[in-house]
């Protein structure tokens, strides 16, 4: 997570396996996979998420961290930038919250940066309105990751997921996130260039989460 409490990716999704693999060969090797396993938190009718906002619980390598992500800020044009606040948590705590015997706000509003995890806390907060914080559900998500400095001179890092939603769908998708603020123009045009020498067409791509809950809403759920 940036130091700064913002989130600075761009996201596009893939088409098919044969794309992933397009792109797999125009990039170096990955440094790691991960398994992750994602649980998000709302209200019964789901008033955070209409509210621009997430709550979400993410297992990784036995690592549980405590995520939550404001709505988009200024748009810069093909970039989504968003306040979050993050704290890992030990697992007896982890398992409290999946269980629904703990309430993740008192634990959000110790997490990192403190102003920005201060400030989502209240948020989510009042969307709620009162109404408890429920597990609302989850996701697994695959992912390769790939470290890059990108001209000029910025840190940068390529995600691949394949994420497997509960409705039995999977869905394939590039993520470049940003370390640091800066200009978007060369971030986005060296992405673009990657693409085009991959022969994919640019699909922007919603956040997980906002694919998960249309999944949701078209299921009746």
């Amino acid at each position: 997570m940036p130091r700064d409490g913002i989130e600075r990716e761009f996201k596009f999704l893939l088409a098919s396996e044969a794309e992933r693999s397009a792109l797999e060969a125009l990039l170096p090797p990955p440094k790691r996979y991960l398994a992750q396993r994602n649980l998000f938190f709302d209200t019964a009718d789901g008033a955070v998420v209409r509210a621009g906002y997430s709550l979400r619980l993410r297992e990784e390598a036995g690592l549980w961290t405590l995520t939550a992500k404001g709505p988009a800020l200024n748009p810069v044009p093909g970039q989504t930038r968003r306040h979050e606040a993050e704290r890992v948590l030990p697992p007896h705590l982890a398992c409290h919250l999946e269980s629904g015997n703990a309430d993740p706000l008192p634990l959000l509003r110790r997490a990192s940066p403190p102003g920005v995890a201060l400030a989502l806390a209240r948020a989510i907060e009042k969307a709620a309105a009162g109404a408890p914080l429920l597990l609302r559900g989850a996701f697994r998500n695959e992912r390769a990751e790939i470290p890059l400095v990108l001209p000029p001179g910025m840190a940068a890092l390529i995600a691949l997921d394949r994420t497997a939603f509960d409705d039995e769908t999977t869905e394939l998708e590039i993520e470049l996130e940003l370390a640091v603020d800066g200009p978007a123009e060369p971030a986005q045009a060296w992405l673009a260039a990657l693409l085009a020498r991959a022969g994919i067409l640019p699909r922007p791509a919603p956040s997980k989460r906002a694919r998960f809950e249309a999944r949701r809403a078209a299921n009746g759920l």
